[in-house]
């Protein structure tokens, strides 16, 4: 058996191992996740056949739950998507409000769109609506991309299905109707400061031409330096090359993801698909708390608030009512199914690997040593956690990889804290994977080509954009911890 200090220095040049293999050598995550996670347990005398059983087995109790929920949710988010229910959402809200609701309604279009889909699709489709509003009221491209980009952050991050979420409360066993409920809450500050007073400080600096002035031309848009990057679409996705070409390429994108129907889709049928697994979720959460228990209903509510069975209803509905309704053939929705699944394979392995991770700091007693110690610690369990995800996510890029491997750090501290919702942590860990994306993230990327802007002009907008929401969401966490236990 291995002294404490050793195994400590052993978990420590994992982690250093990880980062390199990233960030320096460019290895994809699942590799590098694989390589230190196999070669931790090595130096720690588990012996080969033992290494390959902890991760095997990690990998798979990780996706057990998490990976049937990240995939059901892709699969109603490329039915939104090919139906043309997503950009019917997105013209309802935008509509032709003021220009004062503006910022808003497209930051709440994202969120609502974003919430099954993947970080890069959704991007890419709103890119155009973007361009088209940005027309429409005569104003820089970014006073309407901050405000989208703050949505589709807010939703990634803080609202399940999104797989940092998901992620999150798969390791820390929370329930993932509260993390809706206290995501949702602190999602309002988070995208307030995003959408509407951010990018006010951002029009005061000019970047893309001045707040008012007339919208960069679409072949303008995309100029400069060719990214030729790949990355995570900001920790939420999955290895999507940034785009080198302008707003035509992102317009064809948008077009291609509809089909032609005789019937579009209503606001009342896209809204219920995304919504109908959330709200199934809230209430087998909160009802059986308000019933007595051991009714007849209790297995009932049981079902309700299972993720795997809400996100299964909302995609069999949406089957019908984005599918079959509208004209679609049984071939038509497998071949769609089929297409939506094959990104999130990418996303899938990371996420395995990185509970791979975990359980080998499991298994090697690293994590009762940092619980043990953890009892004399002062620090807030969750700024511990938003720390541990943002130092990740700076060294890293990737907001996915951030997560996967924070939780194997802050997982053991849960046992030995009270009064914090385990939800609260969930939400902390994220928040704190979305600060500072760099170049080492595809998001960066994409948000640098597709608005035309200079690599310093996209660290002075999108950089800091989810920094200062990582910041408020942080900010925001406390309080509402604060609220709680006062409760």
């Amino acid at each position: 058996m291995h002294s404490s200090l050793y195994i400590l220095g052993s978990g420590v040049v994992a982690v250093l191992l990880l980062i390199f293999l990233i960030a320096k050598a460019k290895l994809h995550p699942f590799l590098g996740l694989l390589i230190s996670t196999l070669l931790l347990g090595l130096a720690n005398g588990q012996g080969p056949t033992k290494t390959v059983d902890t991760i095997t087995s990690n990998f798979g109790s990780t996706l057990s739950v998490t990976g049937i929920v990240i995939a059901l949710g892709t699969v109603l988010g490329g039915l939104l998507l090919k139906s043309g229910g997503a950009d019917r959402i997105a013209d309802v809200l935008v509509g032709n409000r003021a220009k004062v609701w503006m910022p808003i309604s497209i930051g709440l279009a994202a969120v609502i769109i974003g919430l099954p889909n993947l970080f890069e699709v959704t991007f890419v489709l709103l890119v155009p609506l973007v361009y088209s509003v940005a027309r429409r009221y005569n104003v820089n491209m970014l006073a309407v991309g901050l405000p989208m980009a703050a949505g589709l952050m807010t939703s990634h991050a803080l609202l399940p299905p999104g797989p940092a979420s998901v992620m999150a409360a798969s390791a820390y066993h929370a329930n993932l109707g509260v993390t809706i409920l206290y995501g949702s809450l602190v999602g309002i500050p988070v995208l307030v400061v995003g959408a509407i007073l951010f990018p006010r400080l951002v029009a005061r600096w000019g970047i893309g031409g001045a707040d008012g002035g007339a919208l960069q031309s679409l072949g303008e848009v995309g100029k400069g330096e060719s990214a030729g990057r790949t990355g995570d679409g900001g920790g939420e996705g999955g290895g999507t090359p940034a785009p080198t070409t302008g707003g035509g390429t992102a317009v064809a994108t948008r077009e291609s993801t509809t089909v032609t129907s005789t019937t579009a889709p209503s606001l009342a049928a896209c809204l219920s698909t995304v919504l109908v697994a959330p709200v199934m979720m809230i209430v087998g959460t909160l009802l059986p708390d308000a019933l007595p228990d051991h009714g007849w209903y209790s297995p009932v509510l049981d079902a309700v608030g299972s993720p795997v069975i809400a996100l299964l209803v909302s995609v069999l509905y949406a089957y019908y009512a984005l599918g079959l309704r509208l004209g679609w053939s049984g071939p038509s929705l497998l071949a769609n199914t089929k297409k939506g699944l094959t990104p999130v394979i990418n996303l899938l392995l990371i996420i395995g690997a990185g509970g791979a991770l975990k359980g080998m700091l499991s298994a090697i007693g690293l994590s009762d040593i940092i619980a043990d110690s953890a009892q004399h610690w002062s620090i807030s369990p969750v700024l511990f956690a938003w720390l541990i995800a943002a130092i990740f996510r700076i060294a890293l890029g990737s907001g996915t990889v951030a997560v996967a491997a924070a939780t194997g750090i802050v997982a053991p501290l849960l046992a030995h804290q009270s009064g914090t919702p385990v939800e609260l942590i969930v939400l902390a860990t994220c928040t704190g994977a979305m600060i500072f994306s760099h170049v080492s993230d595809g998001a960066f990327w994409m948000f640098k080509e597709y608005f035309g802007l200079t690599i310093p002009e996209t660290l002075k907008t999108w950089s800091l954009l989810v920094t200062v929401q990582a910041v408020t969401g942080l900010v925001s966490i406390l309080a509402l911890d604060a609220v709680v236990q006062v409760l």
